[in-house]
């Protein structure tokens, strides 16, 4: 006779996170609703116009809510529907942040591209000092952020081509993999410069 372990209600909640990643592993029915609930996090995405490889950082950020309620001593009692309506909530956070935030990276890079292309320093929405940190921003992040943001946005290639370049020189990573990297790098590039504003 095979005896069940009794799974604590963090053990359950992991179980379930882990779950929307391993759906493959699973009983036939109880894959099909992991599936679902992967397939609507990604279409909530969508319908808030986000990017498809923003859903690990919502599953993430879903994790780490968890967590943190069961360890205030709340319980979730049915981990998948916590997790959907949670993610959910996550996913309109993240939008209304967006819409807050002006797309200062893209921006100012683009900004930079054309200023590259023209050598003009007419620039309506950002002055010359801000370029300039821009640039200095760019020099104090490590060789790997730099050289993926030099790629990705002031070369304009696409990830594809971004994955080729490394591979050419020896670096391997997925399309995927690079995409994080180069969130992370932009996320760094944007503190580094916000840092560089306040002292300037």
């Amino acid at each position: 006779m095979i005896i069940k372990k009794t799974l604590t209600p963090r053990e359950k909640f992991e179980s379930a996170v882990q779950h929307l990643f391993k759906q493959t592993y699973l009983e036939t029915n109880e894959a099909k609703s992991y599936a679902a609930l992967f397939n609507g996090i990604k279409s909530k995405l969508r319908q808030f116009n986000l990017p498809h490889d923003q859903m690990y950082d919502v599953i993430h950020e879903t994790y780490l809510r968890g967590i943190k309620l069961l360890e205030s001593g709340e319980e979730i009692k049915n981990p998948r529907a916590w997790i959907r309506e949670t993610s959910f909530n996550v996913i309109r956070e993240m939008s209304r942040k967006q819409k807050k935030e002006p797309s200062w990276d893209s921006n100012l890079i683009e900004h930079q591209k054309a200023l590259e292309a023209s050598n003009s320093l007419n620039s309506a929405n950002y002055d010359d000092k801000d370029l300039r940190l821009l640039e200095l921003a760019l020099k104090k992040l490590e060789p790997k952020d730099n050289k993926l943001i030099v790629l990705r946005h002031i070369e304009g290639l696409s990830w594809q081509q971004v994955v080729n370049h490394l591979a050419s020189n020896g670096e391997v990573v997925t399309e995927a993999s690079a995409r994080q990297r180069g969130k992370r790098a932009l996320k760094r590039l944007r503190n580094i410069f916000f840092e560089l504003k306040k002292h300037n």
